[in-house]
């Protein structure tokens, strides 16, 4: 979203295009972690890329969550807080997924 919405309607289609997004990049967030476990060397730097994978797909996971809650009651000012905080919450996800990519590919390399 990251946008003003002022229509509950708005609102609505902001969350409902969401949704699949934050819970397909879960699924990858939790796939990441398994492809790193297939590797056979465990090391420090593979440990710390499980450890943010995992801490972006509980986060992606609780968007999902806040995503079904803020649906229930579109129009309502609690609506409306929980739009930002599953903003805030999207973005740090999607951040920690990034860096989790970075780490991963120096622990491969």
């Amino acid at each position: 979203m990251l946008k003003s919405v002022e229509r509950a309607e708005e609102l609505r289609e902001a969350l409902l295009a969401l949704l699949p997004t934050a819970g397909t990049l879960a699924g990858i967030s939790i796939g990441l972690v398994g492809l790193i476990g297939v590797k056979v060397s465990n090391t420090r730097v593979e440990t710390l890329a499980d450890e943010v994978f995992l801490v972006s797909a509980l986060g992606l996971v609780l968007v999902c969550y806040l995503i079904f809650f803020a649906l229930r009651d579109p129009q309502s000012p609690r609506a409306r807080l929980m739009s930002k905080a599953i903003d805030a919450v999207f973005l740090a996800s999607l951040t920690l997924l990034l860096l989790g990519g970075f780490v991963t590919v120096y622990a491969f390399l």
